[in-house]
């Protein structure tokens, strides 16, 4: 079985280096031979042409566009089973009518589709009856938590991601935050905050009480598989706010994932995959307002038990269902139905 990976992006975007080029190599390691084009411009559709041919699924990871659903079809009509993969909300944080056509078309044509979350499934069963759920998924090489940690006298919590597009859901944390330190000697570590003056502007400000220490990273190294993990196993509990909006409720939760992964407590709005992936009080907590985030937030600085035996929890979790490894065999088993199924 060859499979032709056509993702959007290179490394250093989240859903290619994830749902791409880590499962593209896993597959790999599990006897499946993987190809893998990126990007746009006459040299990537060229080579996909060059390669489409050659290839028995093609897998269009977040594309979209015009080319891509006439590259899709073509592919259709050569007798080559190909799959839609999307892991966010058709058109991003525009949520683009265009966008949601265009991605509705391509779950139409193509012999199926595969989701990063359940609200994605329920969007996409209305355009195809070959809907199949793989989550982001963690690739555990590269996630291996921290065993020690010393007492710094104050309790990090962390955050990491796009400030650009997550710049509104982090500002609900502010009020929290400053009851929080009102009682507790904390650290704030948001990394990603990608130059947004709001982010600097907001955060800079609560970093002038007596108990919060602020530091804020615009960036990092996205495309070297050990920068993330890295940076979080400093955090002590991982924030994962969501505004309760449309875009947000198509998120596949990744977040939360990688600092369970990490063994760290996670504090998570119940929005989207969130409400899925954690268990309320056993391996994170879901806070649905400023009183929640406050109270959780506290029980666990106040805890250092709880937050160790809920990363536990939550490392248990993924190793069991959203490792590399479990969600490629996941994969292999939609391929091989695919390739059975000669209508699809």
């Amino acid at each position: 079985m060859r499979v032709l990976f056509f993702l959007r992006y290179f490394r250093n975007q989240a859903s290619s280096r994830v749902r791409g080029f880590y499962m593209a190599e896993e597959l790999e390691r599990k006897g499946v031979d993987c190809a893998i084009i990126y990007g746009y411009g006459r040299k990537a559709y060229i080579n996909f042409l060059a390669k489409m041919l050659r290839c028995d699924i093609l897998y269009f990871q977040k594309r979209y566009s015009g080319i891509d659903i006439k590259l899709n079809k073509l592919a259709r009509t050569v007798g080559r089973k190909t799959l839609f993969d999307i892991d966010d909300a058709p058109g991003g944080t525009k949520l683009s009518v265009g966008a949601e056509r265009q991605a509705a078309e391509m779950m139409r044509i193509s012999s199926a589709v595969i989701v990063g979350s359940h609200r994605l499934m329920d969007f996409a069963q209305n355009f195809n009856n070959h809907v199949y759920l793989v989550p982001s998924s963690i690739n555990l090489n590269y996630y291996k938590p921290k065993r020690e940690k010393k007492n710094q006298g104050y309790i990090t919590l962390g955050w990491i991601g796009n400030g650009i597009v997550y710049k509104k859901d982090l500002l609900m944390l502010i009020n929290p935050l400053e009851r929080i330190g009102q009682k507790y000697n904390i650290k704030l570590t948001i990394v990603g905050a990608l130059g947004q003056k709001e982010i600097h502007y907001s955060f800079s400000k609560i970093s002038k009480m007596k108990n919060i220490t602020t530091e804020i990273i615009d960036s990092i190294d996205w495309a070297n598989p050990v920068a993330v993990p890295s940076v979080i196993s400093n955090f002590d509990i991982g924030l994962y706010p969501l505004l309760n909006n449309e875009y947000n409720q198509y998120k596949c939760g990744f977040k939360a994932l990688e600092y369970m992964a990490m063994e760290i407590p996670v504090v998570a709005s119940p929005v989207g995959e969130n409400e899925f992936i954690i268990e309320n009080g056993k391996d994170g907590f879901l806070a649905s307002n400023e009183k929640e985030w406050e109270e959780n937030l506290s029980y666990l600085i106040e805890n250092e038990n709880i937050r160790k035996r809920m990363g536990k929890k939550g490392r248990s979790k993924i190793e069991k269902n959203y490792s590399l490894e479990v969600c490629a065999d996941k994969l292999i088993k939609v391929f091989e139905k695919i390739e059975v199924g000669r209508s699809l």
